[in-house]
């Protein structure tokens, strides 16, 4: 998995690309983490390029939102893949989550 981020303001907006599994997880928290400590308080989790998400992947998306309600924030998910989608909803972590189709449209309902 590939991990990018843009900090604006109080939000931080983390792109993610390819499989989010296993083998990313050290490296989502670590990034996040960092967020959380520059003073984010949310997060919008860019979804749209990625294929599939594990079990760990959905742990990692349960902590960021955990995280960002513990600072007064919270987190959006945006444009999540098929299979994503599938994942969440096999799960019952569906409605646990808020959704934005865009990036953009993300970044207006936190403000």
């Amino acid at each position: 998995m590939k991990i990018s981020c843009e900090q604006h303001g109080d939000i931080a907006l983390v792109i993610a690309s390819g499989d989010f599994a296993h083998d990313g997880e050290d490296q989502f928290r670590r990034t996040v983490g960092e967020r959380f400590t520059q003073g984010s308080r949310s997060v919008i989790l860019d979804l749209a390029n990625v294929a599939n998400a594990d079990s760990t992947a959905l742990e990692c998306m349960l902590w960021t939102s955990e995280e960002a309600t513990a600072r007064g924030g919270s987190l959006r998910l945006v444009a999540p893949q098929d299979n994503v989608r599938e994942a969440l909803r096999l799960t019952r972590l569906t409605e646990r989550f808020e959704y934005a189709e865009s990036v953009e449209l993300a970044a207006r309902s936190m403000r």
